[in-house]
């Protein structure tokens, strides 16, 4: 579904696609503009994603979750983490699913903000590929279609990122490893 309404309201331009292992369990790791980045990353995977998001932030209207909450969306209180919830997402990787961690955390603004090592710890403590995504241009949709336009989005998806247990004690250099490879896929203009 999300790939219809992508293709109705944008222009998409998806590169990397074979980079993406051909089953889970993976992590995928994007950078963070929008809070509608899981629209395009969804209609460009083009199969169930996990995502985690944010409970202890505003509210985000129905029609900027509606992606994450069709495919799933594991519900992250990031100032007061519950066991509950970590193991939700060791759950969801045991299932072999693809799930979604967008290293920032947050989504204000498009240069690349300062990364958590969420998607490390997870990838490495089941010894899981991540796969650095970049994206592009979503800031620009509601602005296009208020001018009924349609906003280009460009999604790349990096070389995976393969991890193994000893990693769990280098997950700063793991989570650097992983922004650099989204930095050096995104445009000037959003590093």
């Amino acid at each position: 579904m999300s790939a219809i309404v992508c293709f109705v309201l944008v222009k998409m331009n998806v590169k990397g696609k074979h980079n993406l292992p051909k089953r889970g369990p993976y992590i995928l790791a994007p950078n963070h503009i929008d809070d509608i980045d899981p629209f395009p990353l969804a209609g460009a995977v083009k199969k169930p994603i996990t995502f985690l998001m944010a409970k202890d932030q505003s509210p985000i209207r129905w029609y900027k979750s509606w992606a994450p909450r069709s495919y799933g969306v594991l519900l992250v209180n990031r100032k007061n983490l519950q066991p509950s919830t970590i193991k939700a997402v060791h759950k969801q990787i045991q299932k072999k699913e693809i799930v979604c961690i967008f290293p920032e955390g947050t989504a204000i603004g498009k240069k690349l903000k300062k990364a958590k090592n969420g998607a490390s710890f997870f990838a490495a403590h089941h010894e899981i590929p991540i796969v650095p995504v970049a994206i592009s241009g979503t800031e620009k949709v509601f602005p296009a279609l208020k001018r009924l336009k349609k906003a280009n989005i460009n999604i790349v998806f990096g070389n995976p990122i393969f991890t193994k247990k000893e990693d769990m004690k280098k997950l700063d250099e793991l989570t650097k490893k992983t922004m650099n490879a989204i930095s050096n896929m995104l445009p000037k203009e959003y590093r």
